[in-house]
């Protein structure tokens, strides 16, 4: 476990000038940039679009409860209640699904630490930290999910819902990572219809850039480990012979 590792029982509110501990989540808006230039060649404002609706799924969130802030290519979020973590899950995931449907993947980082917010100074463990996992160890289009918080649950003696956090459904874990479970049997095909469009959108600027190819490759794949219709076509196309 890393030097960032927090208590079962760590208060949630402790000294307002020290800061708070919250959850805090970073995402990235992938492809951000060449969007962007579309937009600047042709004069449209198609993304900026597709960012405000992807974006209405925070609509109904109350600031109080989560603050949030869209800048340029990333999103931030930060949740102060420990014992609700599953519901901050749930809205991780819906803002995954709505990016996705609005033709825009998203890659973060999800963590619990000290936070400190006043006026124009923010000052945060748990979003630095957040950053950390979204740049380093996300890689594809996905949510990475701190261990620490799997631990802290597991060891917390009853005192946080461990077994209703496994029952969820919204944690996966995959060569020691964990990561947000964005699948489930009632959106599954328009998981798989949004991101063989946007991998059709994608393609022409997909030629030659393995890294960018590399995250839908990685996207389909996870989509067929879970899926429940073994009829569907995989959407990207199989390496073929001269």
């Amino acid at each position: 476990m890393s030097n960032h590792a927090v208590g079962p029982l760590q208060p949630v509110a402790t000294d307002q000038s020290e800061g708070l501990y919250v959850y805090s989540a970073v995402l990235d808006v992938l492809g951000y940039r060449t969007r962007l230039g579309k937009d600047r060649k042709s004069g449209r404002a198609d993304f900026k679009t597709d960012l405000q609706k992807a974006l209405s799924a925070l609509s109904e969130i109350n600031d109080a409860e989560c603050r949030h802030e869209a800048i340029s290519d990333t999103i931030f979020l930060t949740w102060p209640n420990q014992q609700s973590f599953v519901t901050f899950l749930k809205l991780n995931k819906k803002l995954f699904v709505s990016f996705l449907k609005n033709g825009l993947f998203l890659r973060g980082g999800i963590t619990y630490s000290r936070h400190f917010r006043s006026g124009n100074v923010t000052y945060s463990f748990a979003i630095a930290t957040a950053y950390e996992l979204e740049s380093k160890r996300a890689i594809h289009p996905r949510i990475v999910i701190d261990e620490n918080i799997i631990e802290t649950f597991r060891g917390s003696d009853g005192a946080l819902d461990y077994q209703g956090l496994a029952d969820s459904g919204l944690i996966t874990k995959a060569n020691g990572t964990y990561f947000l479970h964005v699948i489930d049997k009632d959106n599954w095909n328009d998981l798989y219809n949004a991101a063989a469009e946007l991998f059709k959108q994608d393609s022409c600027d997909l030629v030659n850039d393995e890294k960018a190819y590399a995250k839908h490759v990685w996207f389909e794949n996870y989509l067929f480990q879970f899926s429940p219709n073994r009829h569907k076509k995989r959407y990207i196309p199989k390496a073929t012979l001269l």
